[in-house]
C-alpha cells in the first residue's frame, strides 16, 4: 500500500477521495466519543438522580 501523504507532499493537492475518508474517519471518532460520554457519564448520573432524590432535595435548598 502507497503512503497518501507522499502523494499530498508531491502534488500539494488533497486529492478528494482521501479527503472525504479522513473527514468520514474524524465524523466517527466524534460520534464514538459522544456515544461513550453518553453511556459512561451521563447514563449513570441521570440514574443515579432518579434514584436518589436526596441529592435533588439537597442541591435546591
Amino acid at each position: 500500500m502507497e503512503n497518501p501523504f507522499k502523494k499530498i507532499i508531491h502534488n500539494e493537492e488533497l486529492p478528494d477521495s482521501l479527503r472525504e475518508k479522513v473527514m468520514d474517519d474524524v465524523a466517527l471518532i466524534k460520534l464514538s466519543l459522544d456515544m461513550a460520554d453518553l453511556v459512561a457519564v451521563k447514563y449513570p448520573l441521570t440514574v443515579n438522580e432518579f434514584f436518589n432524590p436526596r441529592n435533588k432535595s439537597d442541591k435546591k435548598q
